[in-house]
């Protein structure tokens, strides 16, 4: 048997749906509700479907994969860059994800300093640099689905990209992040309120 949960709307949010129901060939407000669930999961589908693709080459990246005790992760590019993201453990734990903002391409970051913020409907939480440099390029599709990166945080949902001003401090800095054996189990020694309360 199906359990059912109760939630929560804003005003805002019903008042909308309410006029649609008005204005539209819907007979009420449950139609309409029901309507947009199953609309909404056949989009989602082949996004899932891709998902399952991606991660399915999960460990071949999980193996470049560096991470920081702030929850990003870190690859070097092909280039010599350092794309950066967050983290699965940190998006499982940052449910709700309603905006990502960075510092602007051009912005100069140190390691462990913020260049942006993970907005949620409960708090913010900082993004913090994993090396130092100068931000070359930022995630746009992030600005209008920030959700993404609850759905693929190692793939389309990467943040910003940065490009270290000096080779040698790059080697140095990576030196102290760590693998993801190390992160695992680092992480698992973590309580759910140390990331919730950033």
């Amino acid at each position: 048997m199906p359990k059912w949960r109760t939630i929560r709307l804003k005003p805002e949010l019903v008042e909308i749906a309410e006029k649609t129901v008005e204005t539209s060939h819907y007979r009420s407000l449950s139609e309409f509700v029901s309507e947009a669930i199953r609309l909404r999961l056949d989009e989602l589908k082949p996004s899932h479907e891709k998902v399952a693709e991606r991660q399915a080459e999960y460990p071949l990246i999980h193996e470049r994969l560096l991470y920081t005790h702030n929850h990003m992760w870190a690859i070097v590019t092909p280039e010599g860059n350092v794309r950066v993201g967050l983290s699965d453990y940190a998006q499982r734990h940052l449910k709700g994800i309603t905006g990502i903002k960075t510092d602007a391409v051009g912005y100069e970051v140190k390691k462990e300093e913020p260049f942006g913020v993970v907005e949620t409907w409960m708090f913010k939480f900082d993004l913090r640099s994993p090396v130092s440099g100068k931000i070359i390029k930022i995630n746009e599709a992030l600005q209008d689905e920030p959700s993404i990166i609850n759905k693929d945080p190692y793939g389309i949902a990467w943040i910003s990209e940065i490009r270290p001003n000096n080779l040698v401090k790059l080697e140095e800095e990576i030196r102290g992040l760590m693998r993801l054996h190390q992160y695992k189990m680092w992480a698992s020694k973590l309580d759910r309120p140390r990331i919730i309360g950033i």
